[in-house]
């Protein structure tokens, strides 16, 4: 019994797969805390996160791995704040009423698609990677490194759904969804971070200058922004590698009593009044008393807080290994990504209730087990946009209206070849079934088809259509098991009473007559 019935527990199961992961209920405290993380800048949700994880029971016995692994939890529980879309909210006084469901008398049914810039608002930006003396030729690898080194820096922003595209020999698209701080994001980004320890020395002319020792930020395994002791600035902690450790005691050994510089991008680190950097000619440097042998050390400038923040991320992050230009911006406002979301739900609820009434107005009963699959079809491809993600913007919206209609298409073709096969004089079972065989060929080809162009789309376009053919392609896939495998088992689930096709249903297989006879 439970071998005919597979396909049918395989349907159900998809179905609760599909609700469990696109719906989640949570109680009025609960989201409560998740719109409290949304609405921190990013400064002041790290410091949040790093503090939440140190009051984790046995934090200090924890090794740096497992240290790391917590705080990185927190910054997805943020990134999940920054998606949710609350459904619906209800207030029950009955269910407080009740020990097990009593926190959610005040609760929500929410769920957490990811959405674009377009939908979310924030900004775009367009950079331009430029040679320079150390790589006079922008190469892919070049490029691979200004990527690597971009991703990690908008990462640190806090900003979900970040996306960092190359388009062209020497250019960067980077989209920040949902930004609070657009300028922020630039200097964090638009700058090569490159940090160069040095000393002061006599030059050829016979004056004072700081010479480059060989040693940089790229030695570092870890920089961290504390306040300092006696509060209003801050400082960067840092620790170096191995063999950066090495050369730092090495170099503090020999400069024991002599000056040492600290440069960010060819500026002394060390900042004014107005907290701009001190000019090179006024800056003296850091004193060296002692040897530095354990590797760790500090950089002071009179940094505020975000500024001392910001460059803790870019030393985290790496330096650039070339500069990059900002050639473009451009900001998506908040209210407008917040229309788009509607026009898009209210275009994409018309289309689905103009294709359910259509169905059922030609094919009847047949037409409702169709949209019964095509609610499934819809959940299902949701919950795998939430699982993958996939962003969602406005043209990866359009892709998934559109693959609702080659859902439905499936079924068409499916129902007219059972209208053939009982015009043939078949039984209504195995008209069913010769059906859905006959009609398998020119769904799969069709299929196939689009799933090549979404391939091409996805291999050749930009981020905008890779939206697109993203969304398309895995609409059309799932579609595959809604019209072949879920409306068939449904069929035959309907109850004799009900005449599909103007045939009762007859799961007797018709007998075979003998020539004889």
């Amino acid at each position: 019994m439970l071998g005919k019935k597979w396909k049918l527990l395989v349907v159900i199961g998809v179905l609760a797969w599909s609700m469990l992961t696109l719906f989640r209920l949570a109680s009025e405290k609960e989201l409560q805390h998740l719109e409290h993380l949304a609405s921190l800048p990013p400064t002041d949700l790290q410091r949040e996160v790093v503090e939440k994880a140190r009051k984790v029971p046995g934090w200090d016995k924890l090794n740096n791995f497992e240290q790391e692994d917590a705080i990185k939890r927190g910054f997805e529980e943020a990134q999940y704040a920054n998606n949710i879309q609350v459904l619906s909210r209800w207030h029950s006084p009955a269910l407080s009423q009740v020990p097990v469901l009593s926190e959610y008398a005040n609760g929500c049914i929410l769920t957490n698609l990811k959405l674009g810039l377009d939908l979310r608002g924030g900004s775009q930006l367009l950079l331009q990677a430029l040679p320079s003396k150390q790589v006079p030729e922008i190469t892919p690898e070049v490029m691979r490194g200004v990527e690597t080194v971009i991703n990690n820096r908008v990462n640190s922003l806090g900003v979900s759904e970040t996306i960092v595209q190359r388009t062209g020999q020497d250019r960067l698209i980077v989209e920040l969804p949902g930004v609070k701080d657009p300028q922020q994001a630039k200097d964090r980004i638009g700058t090569t971070a490159l940090l160069e320890f040095k000393e002061l020395s006599v030059l050829a002319e016979g004056q004072p200058g700081w010479v480059d020792v060989g040693l940089t930020g790229a030695e570092f395994k870890h920089a961290q922004a504390v306040p300092m002791v006696s509060g209003g600035t801050w400082r960067i902690l840092f620790e170096f590698k191995p063999d950066g450790a090495k050369k730092f005691g090495d170099l503090t050994s020999r400069l024991v009593g002599r000056q040492i510089g600290i440069f960010l991008d060819g500026e002394p680190t060390e900042r004014g009044p107005d907290g701009r950097p001190l000019p090179v000619d006024q800056y003296r440097g850091i004193t060296v008393r002692e040897p530095i042998l354990g590797g760790n050390g500090e950089i002071t400038g009179n940094f505020t807080k975000d500024q001392a923040v910001d460059l803790a991320v870019k030393l985290n992050a790496g330096a650039l290994p070339v500069p990059v230009k900002i050639l473009q911006e451009r900001t998506v406002g908040a209210t407008l990504g917040q229309d788009s979301i509607h026009k898009s739900m209210v275009a994409g609820v018309v289309g689905i209730a103009l294709v359910m009434l259509f169905m059922v107005g030609v094919y009847g009963v047949p037409g409702l087990v169709a949209n019964t699959a095509l609610i499934l079809y819809t959940l299902t491809t949701l919950a795998i946009f939430q699982t993958i993600p996939v962003t969602l913007t406005l043209a990866g919206i359009a892709g998934f209206i559109l693959s609702v209609g080659m859902a439905v298409d499936a079924n068409i073709l499916i129902f007219e070849r059972t209208k053939e096969e009982l015009k043939n004089g078949k039984n209504l079972y195995t008209a069913i079934e010769t059906g859905f065989s006959r009609a398998f060929s020119a769904i799969f080809d069709s299929n196939v088809n689009s799933l090549i162009a979404c391939g091409v789309l996805m291999l050749f376009g930009t981020s905008i259509v890779k939206g697109f053919a993203v969304t398309l392609a895995i609409g059309v896939a799932v579609s595959m098991f809604s019209a072949i495998t879920a409306s068939r088992e449904l069929l035959h689930l309907v109850p004799k009473r009900f005449a599909l096709f103007g045939v009762k249903h007859d799961r007797k297989k018709p007998k075979l007559v003998s020539k004889e006879a």
